[in-house]
């Protein structure tokens, strides 16, 4: 049986805002466990902060992003310097005598090469063919297997101390079937070589609506939320989690955004009827910067009543225009 388990990502909030009584009381209201960003020149700031939270009873997982010139994501270009990093930080709460309940590995291309996908828009109608196609970032095996070895290995370590662990994957991923990694190659982002105890798609329809510039409406966003979890279920089982969103903008600091709590009630409810009830929200920073915060946080926590999610012409024809590129994927892998 799955449990259900709610958690909110905080990217975006200064660490002071994060320790806020206010902050900490909708935490543990809504009994959220909060992922935590963690990048290099927050490193000292951690254990204080780790330590106020979980004093409060709130449950503190870490989500450890290097600069953004290195790449800020876990990927098998910077693999290296992302299994130090997260050494590092979770060294740190052990000097402190702490430990996160979770670290998630964020596997996505690095920043500047998602900066410049978001810029070239995704939602072009042959995009997604011409992408698997080009493979314009694609990863080489060796450098796949490399990194594969290189953060299986931290994740195997941190199991080993009681710490468990969670990838967080672009939904693409999920195409690949069990023993292919055609769209994980493409990405440059090792996802089934890794064995996290949690893998959570990012498909956020405020996302796949807003940039697509018109061609995926929210209906459209909806019904491929509705295929994703499904397909997240069956792919991974108990493994398997959704991260939804965007309440409010990320990294690339532009993300479209849910337009209210409703959106987002109707989001939980679609990914629950899929299957998926491991949830994270996407983010924190955003919640308490659209007011009032507990609109948002009772949507995340009770969903909605579904009407029945409709699909379109333009559903079925991304879908089979994703069947296309992944079996093109297959063929050059």
């Amino acid at each position: 049986m799955v449990t259900k388990k709610l958690r909110i990502y905080c990217e975006t909030l200064p660490f002071e805002e994060v320790t806020r009584p206010r902050t900490i009381a909708l935490l543990r209201r809504h009994e959220l466990e909060l992922v935590l960003a963690v990048r290099p020149w927050q490193l000292d700031a951690l254990p204080a902060v780790a330590r106020v939270l979980g004093d409060s009873g709130v449950v503190v997982s870490i989500w450890p992003m290097l600069s953004d010139e290195e790449g800020r994501w876990a990927s098998a270009q910077n693999a290296a310097s992302f299994v130090r990093f997260v050494r590092l930080a979770v060294d740190t709460l052990a000097g402190a005598g702490l430990a996160p309940a979770e670290v998630l590995l964020d596997l996505e291309p690095p920043f500047a090469h998602a900066r410049a996908l978001a810029d070239g828009g995704a939602g072009q109608a042959r995009g997604l063919l011409s992408l698997g196609a080009a493979r314009p970032h694609a990863a080489s095996a060796a450098a796949m297997d490399e990194a594969s070895r290189a953060l299986a290995t931290e994740i195997a370590d941190l199991h080993a101390r009681g710490i468990a662990t969670a990838s967080a994957v672009w939904p693409l991923v999920a195409l690949d079937p069990p023993g292919g990694r055609g769209w994980q190659s493409l990405l440059g982002t090792p996802v089934d070589a890794l064995a996290t105890a949690r893998v959570s798609v990012m498909m956020y329809t405020s996302i796949l609506e807003g940039w697509s510039r018109g061609t995926v409406r929210r209906r459209d966003a909806t019904a491929l939320l509705a295929a994703a979890s499904v397909r997240v279920s069956r792919r991974w089982g108990a493994r398997a989690g959704m991260s939804l969103g965007c309440v409010g903008t990320g990294a690339l600091m532009d993300e479209p955004v849910y337009r209210d709590p409703q959106e987002l009630a109707e989001d939980v409810a679609i990914a629950r009827a899929g299957g998926c009830e491991d949830l994270s929200l996407f983010d924190l920073g955003g919640v308490l910067g659209r007011e009032p915060a507990e609109a948002w946080l009772d949507a995340f926590a009770h969903g909605a009543e579904l009407s029945g999610a409709g699909t379109s012409r333009r559903v079925a024809a991304a879908r089979r225009l994703s069947r296309i590129a992944t079996w093109a994927l297959g063929k050059k892998s």
